[in-house]
């Protein structure tokens, strides 16, 4: 069972390189001068703003982060497979915004290096919007994605990324995953603390049988070579990472 279900779901990772160059200003007034022609704030299933409020940077001012998408009809293309009847292709971009004293706001991070994976998918067109939340407390910003496919696999997973603004950017610092399989109810447990380079491992958990639930905690130290920055997150990073965690 070890590996089985972070092997597995490593196949959601479809990596595609996004070609777009949007410019934003260092400096605005508002939240929608951040915004380009041909954009939107991205709204979840429930048509809330993918928006996120709270202090990142210690400075008892009420940061933003917010998940903006291109909105352009020629990437909404027709599915012939499994999966929805159309995909939609449109880039996600994430921007942090800090807000200053005199009520402007200026851009603390940016990335649009498809870490914020489009709606839909062509390799994979049965997996669900990856998307799931977004959110700040207690000066971390938190990122869920949530793997999930129609058909094709029962393997399913929650996945939190946690930053912190340090060192003038916007750092990896906590990663925690929680898969399972739906069929059998075969779960796994990771979390990863980048401060002090733990790895937390849950094996022979089960969410379905009782009896075979037995979930046991495995404790491992390791050395990352680098420090993970939001700007430059993709969707390769998880696989680096899981690389580095086994």
């Amino acid at each position: 069972m070890k590996r089985k279900l972070f092997l597995i779901l490593s196949l959601f990772l479809i990596f595609s390189l996004y070609a777009f160059a949007e410019s934003f200003p260092q400096k605005a007034k508002s939240i929608n001068d951040f915004i380009p022609k041909g954009w939107k704030i991205l709204k979840d299933e429930n048509g809330s703003n993918f928006i996120t409020k709270g202090d990142l940077n210690k400075d008892n001012l009420e940061d933003i982060a917010i998940v903006i998408e291109k909105n352009d009809k020629k990437n909404i293309k027709k599915n012939e497979s499994l999966g929805p009847d159309e995909l939609n292709l449109n880039p996600r971009i994430l921007l942090v915004l800090f807000k200053e004293k005199d009520g402007t706001y200026t851009l603390a991070a940016k990335n649009d290096k498809g870490f914020i994976q489009s709606e839909g998918n062509e390799e994979l067109p049965s997996l669900a919007d990856t998307l799931s939340n977004i959110s700040i407390k207690k000066n971390v910003l938190k990122i869920t994605f949530n793997y999930f496919m129609s058909a094709g696999s029962w393997a399913t997973s929650t996945e939190v990324y946690i930053f912190r603004f340090q060192n003038n950017r916007f750092e990896l610092i906590g990663y925690e995953s929680n898969a399972y399989m739906r069929n059998s109810g075969e779960e796994e447990k990771r979390s990863i603390n980048f401060s002090t380079n733990k790895v937390k491992s849950t094996t022979g958990g089960n969410m379905f049988e009782e009896k075979e639930n037995k979930p046991k905690d495995e404790w491992t130290n390791v050395e990352f070579e680098k420090k993970y920055i939001l700007d430059e997150m993709t969707e390769k990073t998880l696989e680096e990472i899981l690389g580095h965690a086994y």
